[in-house]
């Protein structure tokens, strides 16, 4: 893997700080994303800037608007089915090589990052979503499609902002962490079979727990 220069460990830095601004709701859909001002503000350069909402739009939670700048895209149902018609593909793909390949030593890291999220105070979302795309990552990272995986990454990412204003509730929570569990004893069971069915619960379940708070909220209703 080549590394990156110092030019783009900063943009990586200051993409990492946004989308942690984001994540915390410091920002939000609908916002816009002045290249003076958020230069200003993180203490950088406009090309920077530039680079990392260009990025931010290629993932699909930014839009570069003509004469108007970018803008945090608002959550809305066709984007978010979108999403998850893709992950819906994407993530057994995964799970089932992942759980026929992944070493002992690698889905102990997965235990790790369960334990942490068990360990979390039930209120702390913003930390339970970042571990929640921490697991996930682990068993994308392990796949040898790198273009797969990166589509994943995106789309996980794009998922994520989108989901800011959104609640996990106490049940789901408790729900992911079981079915966590359950692709963990796939894994050591080597059970690609067991894993496949353990996902597709959990993918429809998020996406079943998204369309309801979306629906409650109102920006559900342009779902044709």
């Amino acid at each position: 893997m080549a590394e990156q220069n110092p030019q783009q460990d900063q943009e990586q830095s200051l993409y990492l700080t946004i989308l942690e601004d984001i994540f915390r709701g410091k920002l939000s859909g609908g916002d816009r994303l002045k290249v003076s001002a958020l230069a200003q503000q993180y203490g950088q350069s406009a090309s920077p800037v530039r680079e990392v909402l260009r990025r931010m739009q290629g993932e699909g939670f930014v839009e570069i608007l003509p004469n108007k700048g970018a803008v945090i895209v608002s959550a809305n149902a066709n984007t978010i089915q979108n999403i998850f018609e893709v992950l819906q593909l994407l993530e057994p793909y995964f799970v089932e090589w992942f759980a026929e390949y992944a070493l002992p030593e690698v889905i102990d890291e997965l235990q790790v990052i369960q334990d942490k999220m068990k360990a979390l105070d039930p209120g702390d979302l913003l930390h339970f979503r970042q571990l929640d795309s921490e697991f996930h990552k682990k068993i994308a990272d392990h796949h040898y499609n790198d273009a797969a995986a990166d589509t994943w990454k995106r789309l996980r990412t794009a998922l994520t902002v989108h989901a800011v204003r959104l609640r996990i509730s106490p049940t789901r929570v408790s729900t992911i962490l079981e079915e966590h569990d359950e692709l963990i004893t796939s894994f050591r069971t080597n059970d690609a079979e067991r894993a496949k069915a353990a996902i597709q619960k959990h993918v429809g379940g998020s996406f079943e727990q998204m369309s309801q708070q979306m629906r409650a909220l109102g920006i559900w209703s342009s779902m044709s």
